[in-house]
């Protein structure tokens, strides 16, 4: 190895890429990378073998972060590894899908000149925030390096299958993947990916997935340092989902540690314990609790999986009554082709929008005032933002607030 020029080990491999022998793109994407790296004290790079890169959404990053990315594809370059790419602004088969959003012609064509340039340099056009479970990532063997954007695919890659990646920013994920490379620093080291802290909980009885949402925010809330919070718990699969992305929306986290899912041997005789009580949770619950009839039912934040949707159908089939008011559910494109006909039968008979590619939280949706239930700590964290009143229900309270509202 051979010494940056402002203080970082590089390989010969690196200097000549910051040199621009293999072009000015990825010239500039490693000197963004190595600059970040130094400011936070990393000594070397680190080869990765997947990016997922976040804040492609023309309503998140503009016209500038549109100029930007077609500056990259238009000089050629092309990703240096595969990598898959956030949800958009609106579903690509029919951008009128998403209801309260303003979605023009222009916004549509500055989109799509966003995804043209993405797929030019070699994007899988996933268009989902759960990259996790598509087979291109499912198939990297634990302990890989990546580069992830999107705060819950973060807390999933390190938690949930053993790989190694800091929570990075869309433009950083952007230039990950145009280089193969990423800073060596944060959860790529193994002595910040072990815990220090257990937090207990004195009854983790009968929680749903929005329970697990608040006990993200608490935990976020009070948890310091770099290194995973650990928990004892048992969790099904929308709960897990939830919990981290509630974990990553509320605070700075991008792993913890899951008794029985996260990988590796912990000694938890050397844990400091803090202990978390229920009536917190159920306090937070009733605070954040439906309190007027919502004009949308949301749910799909992170993208809903099979599973979800199934619940949903469940508890919609359970009721005779439609609700009066709009239900949207986001998910990824591929997990539409994997539903069975009778699950989307139920769905449409009880007038539920299953919209692809998009989410309400990258999408231009809402207004202030508009009322919106959700099971996710996500949408309700960002969505308040907006001024719109939010307010949290777990997917097993479906049928009861239709019956009641």
């Amino acid at each position: 190895m051979v010494l940056g020029v402002e203080g970082m080990y590089l390989t010969k491999e690196e200097e000549r890429i910051l040199g621009g022998e293999e072009g000015w793109a990825k010239a500039k994407a490693l000197e963004v990378i190595v600059k970040v790296g130094e400011s936070l004290g990393a000594e070397r790079l680190v080869n990765i073998e997947h990016a997922h890169i976040s804040g492609v959404s023309y309503r998140n990053i503009g016209r500038h972060g549109e100029e930007l990315i077609k500056s990259f594809a238009d000089s050629g370059v092309r990703f240096s590894v595969k990598a898959t790419v956030n949800p958009i602004g609106f579903d690509l088969e029919d951008p009128s899908s998403m209801p309260y959003a303003t979605i023009d012609e222009g916004y549509v064509r500055h989109q799509y000149n966003i995804l043209t340039s993405l797929k030019a340099m070699g994007a899988d056009l996933t268009l989902s925030c759960t990259p996790y479970y598509f087979p291109q990532v499912t198939s990297i063997k634990e302990g890989t390096s990546v580069a992830w954007g999107e705060s819950n695919a973060v807390l999933y890659a390190n938690t949930v299958l053993g790989l190694k990646t800091n929570r990075e920013g869309g433009p950083m994920s952007l230039m990950a993947a145009i280089t193969g490379k990423t800073y060596y620093y944060g959860l790529h080291l193994e002595e910040n990916r072990v815990p220090r802290v257990e937090y207990v909980l004195d009854n983790k009885s009968n929680m749903d997935e929005a329970d697990y949402g608040v006990l993200g925010e608490i935990i976020a809330s009070i948890h310091e340092g770099i290194n995973p919070p650990y928990l004892d718990v048992d969790l099904d699969e929308i709960s897990l989902r939830e919990f981290l992305a509630a974990l990553g929306a509320a605070g700075n986290i991008a792993m913890v540690y899951i008794n029985g899912i996260t990988r590796g041997r912990v000694k938890k005789g050397e844990l400091k314990k803090e202990m978390i009580y229920r009536k917190e949770i159920e306090s937070r619950r009733e605070e954040l609790g439906i309190k007027e009839r919502p004009d949308l039912i949301y749910f799909g934040c992170p993208h809903a999986g099979v599973d979800d949707l199934r619940v949903i159908a469940s508890q919609l089939k359970a009721t005779k009554r439609k609700f009066d008011g709009k239900i949207v559910v986001t998910t990824s494109r591929d997990t539409i082709a994997r539903l069975g006909k009778e699950t989307i039968g139920i769905l449409r008979n009880h007038g539920v929008r299953l919209i692809g590619d998009t989410c309400l939280v990258v999408s231009p949706f809402g207004y202030k005032g508009l009322r919106v239930a959700t099971n996710s700590y996500k949408s309700l964290y960002y969505l308040s933002k907006r001024g719109i009143k939010v307010s949290l229900l777990s997917i097993r309270e479906l049928k009861d607030v239709i019956e009641k509202w």
